[in-house]
């Protein structure tokens, strides 16, 4: 069936695809860094179709909680990164944890930091985990938790992810 309108314009610039029968089932890699067209609407065009995407990499898109909502509905996601999304909260975590299949995920400079990681308790084959220690404080600055506080959250979510590599501020702890 010929595309009309808007999911036409959105499938041409995704892969060429002017008929939905073309559309692909599978995508390896969606990646967007800096670019307000990778928005919540987007996501939910291209998880309407497509059900397996094997990786996502995002920084400092348009995306909020509604995108990572859509998000999950994908199956097969290995690697997610959504760095730098200050949009994207802790209401995101249920979503997250449908994600089962993560080996990576990195939510460093989201308003989801180390102390909400207690709520990803489905996450079990996660490896590599990138977040932050502190949310944004009102000057714009990021402030970190110290070295004890970090480690005191960091046993507690050892037993949730215990062959995980968590990057806290990118300080990395094992």
């Amino acid at each position: 069936m010929k595309l009309k309108g808007e999911e036409k314009t959105f499938w041409w610039h995704f892969c060429q695809v002017n008929d939905s029968k073309d559309i692909p089932m599978e995508v390896s890699v969606v990646a967007g860094v800096d670019d307000s067209d990778y928005s919540d609407q987007y996501f939910a065009m291209l998880t309407d179709k497509v059900k397996i995407i094997h990786s996502i990499y995002l920084k400092e898109t348009a995306v909020t909680d509604e995108g990572v909502k859509h998000i999950s509905k994908v199956q097969k996601l290995k690697s997610l990164t959504l760095m730098k999304h200050p949009n994207i909260t802790k209401n995101s975590l249920p979503y997250l944890n449908k994600l089962t299949d993560l080996e990576y995920l990195d939510i460093w400079r989201t308003n989801i930091i180390l102390e909400d990681l207690s709520e990803l308790n489905h996450l079990k084959n996660l490896k590599e985990l990138y977040v932050s220690s502190l949310r944004e404080a009102e000057d714009g600055t990021f402030p970190k938790l110290d070295n004890d506080g970090i480690l005191e959250q960091l046993i507690v979510l050892e037993e949730l992810f215990p062959n995980c590599t968590f990057y806290v501020d990118f300080k990395t702890y094992l």
